[in-house]
């Protein structure tokens, strides 16, 4: 088994691992994670799934497998949100919903899009995958963790939280384009990461209907493209 097989199956399996270890935080770490244990199994599947970058990278050979599989990604996530199921998994009430979750695939859809139209490479996918993964997911926690003050739409951003989305995404940005060989010089690179971050940081706090599952990678992808 190799190339678009083997990196189904391996997609398949990450996000199995993802969502069995978020389900075992929800269900085990109340006692130890309170009330928090809720939302860092979310973010456990936030950050988890980030990383089939590098399945994307290293193993499909093509981009349509990618593209169909986080399609029915998209759409199992939509029914078990519809359902509650979702919910459920990461220990939260069957009343809450998790968009987020549905919005996530998608945006690796369009990322992937472009891509096959030019603009781009596969590159600047990872930049505004692992970016999101892991800076909002980092940064939710953090800002849970640390009182800080608030800011954006509605209040809903904390400023520990967005100082760290904007420092994880300076540095994902600058290793991902130096690890994987950009063209452009070292300076070069830390200046556009640097403009990353923070249109990111901005867009994150300031993206209405809770959009920013898909604003944020973009932002961070056209960037990208320029170095």
């Amino acid at each position: 088994m190799h190339g678009d097989a083997l990196g189904v199956l391996l997609s398949v399996l990450l996000i199995a691992a993802c969502l069995a270890i978020a389900f075992l935080v929800s269900r085990f770490g109340k006692r130890c994670l309170g009330d928090a244990s809720s939302e860092i199994s979310r973010k456990i599947v936030h950050i988890g799934v980030s990383n089939w970058f590098f399945i994307y990278y290293h193993v499909f050979e093509s981009d349509l497998w990618p593209i169909l599989g986080l399609g029915a990604f998209a759409l199992i996530n939509y029914i078990l949100n519809v359902s509650g199921l979702l919910s459920v998994l990461m220990g939260q009430s069957s009343r809450k919903r998790n968009w987020g979750l549905v919005e996530y695939p998608i945006s690796v859809i369009a990322l992937i899009a472009l891509k096959a139209l030019g603009v781009g490479d596969a590159v600047c996918v990872g930049c505004g995958l692992l970016c999101m993964g892991y800076g909002d997911g980092l940064a939710a926690l953090v800002g849970r963790s640390i009182r800080s003050g608030r800011f954006g739409l509605g209040g809903r951003k904390t400023v520990a939280g967005s100082v760290t989305m904007a420092l994880v995404t300076f540095a994902i940005f600058i290793a991902l384009k130096l690890g994987y060989g950009s063209n452009a010089s070292a300076l070069t690179v830390m200046l556009a990461a640097a403009v990353a971050s923070v249109l990111a940081t901005l867009v994150e706090a300031y993206t209405p209907f809770g959009l920013d599952n898909i604003s944020v990678p973009l932002t961070i992808y056209l960037v990208s493209v320029l170095v």
